[in-house]
């Protein structure tokens, strides 16, 4: 049976998956390290690899955790790469993130503006529930500055053109932070927002189920 390795969103951590049960006992959480200043987003995957001891694994990746999976997935041969709201090409990014990365806004904003972030992040993330809310709060409020401007940074900038296709996307209809885009074979979750393993945990877990029963051998 594959190991699945979850890499959760941008300085989160495993408490993002806490209400996923799946039928695998076999997981492991991976944990962000801290980035060496302008470390390029590949040169830090392969550091982060040294958490996945385990050949052929399953990458399960959400948010920006999914585009960190494609990158671990480019020289780790994974058995299956999962992406839960996250996107497989560069391309897919909006414009806006574009324009932002393009004009490096990411080093510029002060880091106390970032954090202010949570205010409207429950809307933005669609967070509806007190339980959800809190631990969005918790999640902006505790990321390490450095880390936070760091992964902007790779992802306003992340240079993926040609779509990903050794992955399985699930993907949220409602998504404000990384809208849905047209994907072939995309699973898409019907007025799920970016948070989907939260507010649609039971539908995200029969989900993985179904895509990782040829890794239970």
């Amino acid at each position: 049976m594959s190991t699945v390795y979850f890499i959760s969103g941008l300085g989160a951590d495993e408490r993002m998956f806490q209400f996923l049960h799946i039928k695998c006992k076999n997981k492991v959480y991976v944990r962000w390290i801290q980035p060496h200043e302008d470390e390029p987003l590949h040169d830090y995957a392969v550091r982060l690899a040294e958490q996945i001891t385990e050949p052929n694994p399953v990458l399960v990746g959400m948010s920006f955790g999914g585009v960190v999976a494609i990158e671990l997935s480019k020289f780790l041969n994974p058995r299956k790469t999962i992406l839960i709201s996250s996107i497989a090409s560069s391309k897919i990014l909006p414009w806006y993130y574009r324009l932002m990365g393009f004009l490096r806004l990411h080093r510029v904003i002060p880091v106390s503006w970032l954090k202010r972030f949570h205010f409207v992040g429950p809307m933005l993330f669609g967070a509806s529930t007190k339980a959800e809310k809190v631990l969005l709060k918790q999640v902006i409020l505790e990321t390490d500055p450095t880390f936070l401007r760091w992964a902007i940074g790779q992802l306003l900038n992340w240079h993926q053109p040609d779509h990903y296709e050794n992955c399985v996307m699930i993907h949220g209809t409602a998504d404000r932070i990384l809208p849905m885009g047209t994907y072939p074979g995309i699973i898409k979750v019907k007025r799920a927002g970016h948070l989907m393993v939260l507010s649609h945990a039971s539908e995200i877990s029969a989900i993985l189920d179904k895509i990782l029963e040829d890794c239970e051998t």
